[in-house]
């Protein structure tokens, strides 16, 4: 086994471990025993951790839990110094989700991933994902194309860069099917879905006055086509969202400096939950 191989295996272990960590909140509750214990100071820690655990661990929950519910922030909660983004941008075209992106990985320091591209650059390479790729492709199968295209995503999730720095992922997923193969099967699945919300008559009027209209992604019909696919899924997926404590809804009508702050103040001061909401 190649020392590059040994580096990743450890980079995705400690990744799979961080994702365990954070879905239990094990950092926050050990550093919240930590603070309380330094205060308190009891003459038996070790009596002290085991009768109070129980009680930090419940409160804690108890309170992530309800600013998920209310979208309210906690009082004394702050992410983790080292904490990684795992971000899935959704929206329709012209919601700003490209833009959000690079600034948020800019931000944060995050690996910046546009599927389309991905997928573009995979179809000329030689290997078996390209191969496997290719004849979803050729054969249009809507479920064929989705596991190829979730293959692919996969093993970009899984490179080194997006191990370490954490990521922020646009144009996938596009349906239920597919948000649910990544949180429910991918290793590595996101910590947060943000969704930015923006009527088509709006998203419609910044497309067509980009300055690279005409392009071959950037045409009235590829618009009208991403548009009407949105729309097909659109109540799908937001019924899906709804029901998880990763997603937060961000209006993306005014200003692109407006929707920046209303999205870091969340994405800073809202705890991550993750799973269903009961």
């Amino acid at each position: 086994m190649s020392t590059s191989s040994i580096k990743l295996s450890l980079a995705e272990y400690s990744a799979e471990l961080m994702v365990y960590f954070e879905r239990h909140k094990l950092i926050e509750i050990i550093t919240r025993l930590m603070v309380e214990i330094g205060l308190v100071r009891p003459t038996n820690p070790q009596h002290w951790i085991a009768t109070n655990i129980r009680r930090i661990a419940d409160e804690f929950y108890h309170k992530c839990l309800e600013a998920s519910y209310m979208a309210n922030k906690i009082d004394y909660f702050k992410l983790p110094r080292h904490f990684h983004h795992r971000i899935i941008i959704f929206g329709r075209s012209g919601s700003g989700r490209k833009t959000q992106a690079l600034s948020i990985a800019k931000r944060f320091n995050l690996v910046y991933i546009d599927a389309e591209n991905l997928i573009y650059t995979t179809f000329f390479r030689n290997d078996i994902t390209a191969q496997i790729l290719h004849k979803a492709f050729m054969a249009d199968v809507a479920k064929d194309k989705s596991a190829a295209l979730s293959k692919v995503i996969q093993q970009r999730l899984l490179q080194m860069d997006a191990l370490r720095q954490g990521w922020v992922l646009i144009n996938f997923p596009r349906n239920v099917e597919e948000f649910t193969e990544i949180f429910e099967k991918f290793k590595i699945p996101p910590n947060k879905v943000i969704y930015l919300q923006c009527p088509e008559i709006m998203a419609m009027r910044r497309l067509v006055t980009k300055p690279d209209l005409g392009c071959p992604q950037n045409n009235c019909k590829y618009m009208e086509h991403e548009m009407l696919y949105f729309s097909q899924n659109e109540e799908a997926v937001n019924a899906y969202l709804a029901r998880r404590h990763e997603t937060i809804y961000i209006d993306s009508t005014p200003c692109f400096e407006a929707v920046r702050t209303s999205l870091w103040t969340k994405m800073e001061r809202l705890p991550y939950v993750m799973g269903y909401k009961r």
